[in-house]
């Protein structure tokens, strides 16, 4: 009986060895850049976390071996991020960037990770994953516009908003909180929209795709199916336009 837990404290041990020494290889390299930065463009093979402050900031954490890899190339207001030679060492190595900025704009993700915003307020904003991974946004813009054209998940939370544009193509799934006057939503691909939490006023939605979609309207509902899918309305608005072409069906919560 002894001999199998002596083996399993000289795995364990192992584990814990070789846990330490790979933290021994991450290091951390700071990047200049410069407050005119308002768009962020990702590709390969990144975590980031993205957060509003005065001073801006550009921290890469990675393994040693992979920090030469990482490219950082500031050109007027557009900040590029992208990971070399995006081969299995890199996919098996994690790369974790700390960014801060004044303000932002863009943010466009067409690599493999994840990537969360926070603290940003202002008149506009576009936000885009074409890549893999997932993005989390908690912002204060008046117009918002997100797309998501390949495969990965969006979670955004905006609050004192005018408008807000959707636009799902892909293969995800859009989850969105807060509350606007207006909801503009075209789910085209495979994959859907939670806006149960998101109170609007006036929402349209257009659904071409397979996936089902919830939202909640309190003036005016305009809801278009011509796909697989169906919509659940929440709100009660007063005003209910509904065109399906499709085999899905509405529900009125």
């Amino acid at each position: 009986m002894k001999k199998p837990f002596q083996i399993g404290l000289l795995f364990t041990a192992l584990c814990l060895f070789l846990g330490l020494a790979r933290a021994d290889d991450t290091t951390t390299e700071t990047r200049a850049i410069d407050a005119r930065v308002v768009r962020v463009k990702l590709d390969g093979v990144i975590d980031l976390k993205l957060r509003r402050g005065d001073t801006p900031a550009l921290n890469i954490t990675t393994d040693k071996r992979y920090v030469s890899k990482v490219t950082a190339v500031q050109t007027g207001d557009t900040l590029y991020l992208d990971t070399e030679s995006r081969g299995v060492k890199l996919k098996s190595a994690a790369v974790k960037v700390e960014l801060v900025l004044p303000q932002l704009r863009e943010l466009v993700s067409d690599g493999v990770g994840s990537t969360e915003v926070s603290g940003f307020s202002g008149e506009n904003i576009d936000l885009t994953l074409d890549g893999a991974g997932s993005m989390k946004v908690v912002c204060d813009y008046k117009k918002l516009k997100a797309n998501l054209g390949g495969v990965g998940s969006m979670h955004v939370w905006v609050t004192e908003n005018e408008n807000v544009d959707l636009d799902l193509q892909g293969a995800g799934y859009i989850t969105i909180g807060g509350r606007s006057k207006n909801l503009k939503a075209t789910l085209g691909g495979l994959g859907g929209l939670n806006a149960q939490q998101f109170k609007a006023e006036d929402v349209s939605l257009d659904l071409s795709g397979l996936g089902n979609a919830t939202i909640n309207a309190s003036n005016n509902a305009n809801l278009n199916l011509s796909g697989l899918g169906s919509v659940t309305v929440y709100g009660k608005p007063t005003t209910r336009n509904v065109s399906v072409d499709g085999l899905g069906k509405v529900s009125w919560k």
